[in-house]
Order: C-alpha cells, then structure tokens, then sequence
C-alpha cells in the first residue's frame, strides 16, 4: 500500500464544455488518497466548479483567487507556490482530459521506485505518455510521443534545456520539487511551467518518463498547446517558414538566462557549465554554433529537427 496523498492541481479556463468529464475521472481514480484543488480564471468555469465541490467536500476544494491569469503557465506557477507544499506529491490537471482509472496509483508508484536511494529533498518530477483523442474521445494515435514525434525519455539537463518533452498534464512532482518551482514565479521568460518544472529536476534531481499513458488528451478547437502531427509536411513546412525555429530558440535562452539567475548558487558545476554554454549560442556565429551543439549534446530529435537547427539557428 502506497498510503501517501496527493494534491491535484486543476486550472480551468472556459472550461464548462469539458472539465465536468475530466473531474468525474479523477473521482473514478482506483487510488482514494487525493485531494482535488479546482481553479478558475474568473470566467464561466467557475459555476460547475462550485457545484463539484459542494458535492465532495471532502475531497474537492474551489479555490477562488479573483485574479485573472491569461495564461496556463502563470495560473499553474500560481496554484504550485500555493498548494504544492499541501502533500507530499502533486499533480497538475488540465480542464478538458480524461484520466484513466489507474493514473494517479500508476504515477505514484514510478515516483517511490524514482525516490529510492536518492535521499531526503531530492527534487523529482516523473511524467507519462498521453493516448490523443479527438473531441469525442476517438483515438487518433495511442501514444502522444509517436504522434509529436519526441522521445519522453530525453530528460538530461543539455537535452531539456533545448528541447521539452514533459506534458505538464502527466505530471508528478514531490514536495521538494514544488518549493524550488515557487521560487521562480513571476518569473516572465519562462516558457512553460512543465519545462521549467524539467529543467529543475534533470538538473537538481531527477525526472523520469513512464512509458505508459495515462490519459486520454483530448484534442479540440479551442485547445492552447494541443498535441501536433509532427510528422505531416504541414507540420514542418510550418516550423521551416517564418522565424519561428529562431524565436523559439531565443526564447529558450532567455528562459536559460532566468533559470541561472533562480538557481545559480543551487547548480553543480557540471550543469553551470552546460547552461553557460547554451546561453552563449546567442553571440555566436553559425560555425560557432554547430560547434557548440556538437560539443554539448543540444540537439533536438529528429532529423527534421535537427535540420531547422542547423539551417535557422
């Protein structure tokens, strides 16, 4: 028996359509030990998100902030600073999935075999594949990492910090790893609570993929991120045009810039050093560049990928 509760993080945005279903499969959890956070962002969620929790107090809590977000990374980094130190592990949820019955026990379970042996405050973060699902729940690809075309299992320091692979909807993290996490929020040149959130247990602790999924990611009109095809030609003529691959790129360094400033007196000297060297990209000439990738690993993972990097970077 696992004994151990969790806290579960739900921000919801315009989310009446959905967040009814994505509740009641968190009720049908096989695992009882959780307690259910329900967030709105001061629009037409709030009404159902009342009702659910009226009718499982004991389980379910409407937290009324009045503030308005605008985005799912700041209504995230809000509700971890605030709750993610309630238990010893927690999860955040999106407004519109469906989890299966056995994510949290599933989830909880690769985190106690992460935590074993590494000591007491050790950062950990484990996260999980995602069955893609259209607006009715029909399978579109069983497995979110085959359809995106990523590799949840590159989660060294190097390769995060160039490329995300963590879906914040799968997400677990321990209570060691939420308290670093709220020491970043306000933090404006973080791209996603989910990448950062990577970035600070490869480089602090450990994170670790279950190659399983565990929900099902539903995939509509109105998603925010969503899941992409990534191997259509639509797909990557649409990353090729445009500035696109050198905005992104930029924005990650920025986001390298301020994680070094949060945790520059926490980093061993071998992640100072890989961070150091990422940041530098930016002042490098092209030959510079693909020297530095090259030495350091900072490549993405595929070959189209790795041919945007080398053509736009």
């Amino acid at each position: 028996m696992l004994n151990t509760s969790v806290t579960i993080l739900l921000a919801a945005y315009k989310g009446s359509a959905y967040a009814g279903a994505q509740i009641e499969s968190i009720l049908a959890q096989d695992y009882e030990d959780w307690t259910l956070i329900l967030s709105d962002d001061g629009e037409d969620t709030a009404p159902l998100l009342t009702e659910y929790a009226a009718r499982y107090p004991e389980k379910i809590r409407h937290h009324r902030s009045g503030l308005r977000f605008g985005s799912a990374q700041k209504h995230f980094m809000y509700l971890i600073s605030r709750f993610g130190q309630e238990a010893p592990y927690t999860m955040c949820c999106d407004q519109d999935d469906v989890w299966h019955p056995d994510k949290i026990r599933k989830t909880l379970t690769a985190m106690k075999r992460a935590e074993m042996g590494r000591g007491v405050g050790i950062p950990v973060l484990v996260h999980t594949d995602l069955r893609v699902v259209d607006g009715n729940l029909n399978e579109l690809d069983p497995s979110f990492m085959h359809f995106s075309k990523i590799d949840g299992n590159r989660l060294a320091f190097h390769q995060l910090l160039v490329q995300n692979v963590v879906t914040g909807c799968t997400m677990m993290f321990n209570r060691p790893l939420a308290l670093l996490t709220a020491r970043a929020e306000g933090t404006e040149a973080m791209m996603m609570h989910d990448w950062w959130m990577a970035l600070v247990a490869a480089a602090l602790g450990k994170a670790v993929f279950l190659p399983e999924a565990t929900i099902d990611y539903r995939q509509h009109e109105k998603n925010v991120v969503g899941a992409k095809n990534a191997g259509s030609f639509a797909y990557m003529a649409s990353r090729l045009k445009g500035d696109y691959i050198r905005r992104m790129r930029n924005e990650s360094i920025s986001q390298a810039e301020a994680f070094a400033d949060c945790y520059a007196t926490d980093l061993p000297e071998a992640e100072r050093e890989v961070l150091k060297a990422f940041i530098a990209l930016k002042e490098q000439s092209k030959a510079e560049k693909i020297k530095t990738i090259e030495q350091y690993g900072f490549w993405k993972n595929t070959l189209s990928r790795r041919v945007g990097q080398l053509w736009k970077w």
